[in-house]
């Protein structure tokens, strides 16, 4: 893992009646249903077509994107999402580090009002000049930590998820930029604590992912208790949203290398 410190400074449609409960991620075996979904099709789950050698090859790419067109998100938890609900994105940068594929996070700041010092992947709430949430993404990436991702290295995007209030549904966007250099990284400050990096291999072993169970609580917008999971084997601990959509991408790029099924017990 390599940490960098601040220095200066829908190819899937979404199914939701507003003001109704969204299933996030299907409870018990969060992604059985995935693995069935794609049994019978070879081109897009194959076990033995990905290794870390190819992960991020062109092949691998088209594959990706054949999968998000027909892919049928799982659920953890039922929000409900408010009717004037704002919309964001996130970007989920793939890259190399010394030639491994890896993915890069941020530590949020601590001078943010809301989720400081929380480990997230680059991204904010869109603007009304932006074109679309992809735009929303490579924008956010290159404000946060000076990343200038052209949309051309754009894979996809994931479903969108609502945030545990439901106040604000959030697109996760799919790139790949190859290596991560340190001359390419400009750190806002004010926004970002610093960024790092996890190898794919290490989120994809299982003994790196478990699992915390919350209930209901008090927020009126959950409908039940529900599982998340959560990354270790780094300095820094994956969990919320980001593990969700980790959770949510990482079979589909690594069908076969990634086999961690979240469970929730009642």
């Amino acid at each position: 893992m390599k940490e960098y410190e601040t220095n200066e400074m829908h190819p899937i449609k979404w199914k939701c009646k507003l003001n109704k409960p969204l299933q996030l991620l299907r409870r018990n075996s969060l992604f059985g249903g995935h693995h069935k979904l794609f049994h019978n099709n070879k081109v897009l789950y194959d076990k033995n077509t990905v290794i870390l050698e190819n992960i991020l090859s062109e092949e691998n790419r088209v594959r990706v994107q054949s999968t998000l067109q027909k892919y049928e998100m799982p659920t953890i938890r039922k929000v409900t999402v408010s009717e004037d609900h704002k919309k964001a994105a996130v970007l989920v940068p793939l890259c190399t580090v010394n030639g491994e594929p890896s993915l890069l996070f941020m530590v949020r700041s601590n001078l943010i009002p809301a989720h400081r010092g929380e480990i997230s992947f680059p991204g904010g709430m869109m603007d009304d000049t932006d074109q679309d949430l992809v735009t929303t993404a490579l924008r956010e990436t290159k404000e946060e930590v000076g990343l200038d991702i052209m949309k051309d290295t754009v894979w996809g995007m994931l479903q969108s998820l609502p945030s545990r209030n439901g106040k604000t549904l959030v697109t996760p966007v799919i790139a790949s930029f190859g290596e991560l250099q340190d001359k390419n990284l400009h750190l806002n400050k004010a926004e970002v604590e610093s960024v790092f990096t996890r190898t794919i291999s290490s989120l994809c072993d299982s003994k790196n992912v478990g699992s915390t169970q919350f209930r209901r609580g008090k927020l009126p917008s959950l409908q039940s208790g529900f599982t998340l999971p959560v990354y270790m084997g780094g300095e820094h601990r994956i969990w919320g949203l980001t593990a969700v959509i980790l959770h949510m991408f990482l079979p589909i790029l690594a069908p076969g290398l990634y086999k961690f099924k979240l469970r929730h017990r009642h």
